[in-house]
């Protein structure tokens, strides 16, 4: 992609940042945020992109509508702290944000919202009489949904999707709904959080009925895959499940990142931590291509990204 303006919206989080890096090489980059880091703003401005200092929530008057592409990641963090039935605030106002958004800009070549999969109902549940081995059992785009939070997130990502999908169709607006799993790199990510625990020495909080699997991607297929969601928009919208190829447990990387920096980690086993959850990356690979980054390799730069000290 060159020669196009993009907007992102959030822009700062493991999914969006280095998709954004990349484009501003070639392309007019915006980011939109509320910016209450100010260090964010100057950063991105290094960068060669532009800031907008914008709450999601306010009104779009007065934001440009001339752009070509729109990445939405952004995340009201009421979204995510309200607890489970918080009715209306956790789901119609953030979903309504989008909804206006999408009408406001009106993006000719394409729309990108980053939803979850954590809107699935695990197939790795108890409960369930016909569980199988987590990693055995990935979850397709038409799976149902179900609970995989202790929080409001799952639900504000449906509502957020219905509205995506209403607006593409009624003003034939080309859009992406990418389903995130595990994105992590030196911008944050469930990675990056559970290696700052584990240099602080924090335990990590891991499911009983364990190990617990996912498939993480990194930084460079973060913006390979971004950049090609972002470019495969059609109507109604693409919904795809958004993640690496690998399948490995919380419990083996942190003892993997753990020998890199000879720091064991701690796990506290409880039911407030997430269940397996694999996604089925069969469409994934099919229209966006495939993750070139092992895991192995994925906490390696991590680390070095980010205590390079602690290499041993």
């Amino acid at each position: 992609m060159k020669g196009q303006k993009v907007l992102f919206v959030g822009g700062q989080g493991p999914v969006s940042a280095p998709a954004a890096r990349t484009l501003a090489a070639d392309n007019d980059v915006s980011v939109m945020a509320r910016f209450s880091n100010p260090e964010s703003r100057a950063t991105l401005e290094a960068q060669g992109m532009t800031c907008i200092v914008h709450d999601l929530l306010d009104p779009f008057d007065d934001l440009p509508d001339d752009f070509d592409y729109v990445y939405h990641t952004a995340l009201p963090m009421y979204a995510v702290n309200e607890p489970l039935g918080r009715w209306p605030d956790s789901y119609d106002k953030y979903a309504d944000a989008t909804g206006r958004l999408m009408a406001h800009l009106r993006p000719s070549k394409g729309f990108l919202f980053g939803s979850t999969i954590s809107l699935y109902d695990p197939p790795a549940h108890p409960w369930r009489e016909e569980l199988k081995a987590p990693g055995d059992t990935p979850v397709p785009e038409h799976h149902s949904y179900g609970i995989h939070t202790h929080n409001a997130y799952a639900f504000t990502k449906a509502c957020n999707e219905a509205v995506v999908s209403y607006v593409s169709r009624g003003l034939n607006i080309p859009s992406t709904i990418i389903r995130i799993g595990s994105a992590s790199g030196p911008d944050g990510g469930p990675m990056r959080w559970r290696l700052d625990e584990i240099v602080q020495g924090k335990p990590i909080k891991v499911h009983p009925d364990s190990p617990t699997y996912m498939r993480p991607i990194f930084e460079p297929d973060a913006a390979k895959l971004g950049i090609a969601a972002l470019e495969a928009g059609r109507v109604p919208p693409l919904v795809v499940n958004w993640c690496g190829d690998d399948v490995v447990s919380v419990q083996e990387y942190c003892d993997f990142v753990g020998e890199l920096i000879g720091k064991k980690p701690i796990f506290e086993y409880t039911t407030e931590a997430y269940v397996s959850l694999v996604p089925d990356i069969t469409l994934r690979q099919e229209v966006l291509g495939t993750a070139d980054v092992h895991w192995r390799d994925g906490c390696r730069s991590l680390v070095e990204a980010c205590y390079p000290e602690l290499l041993v």
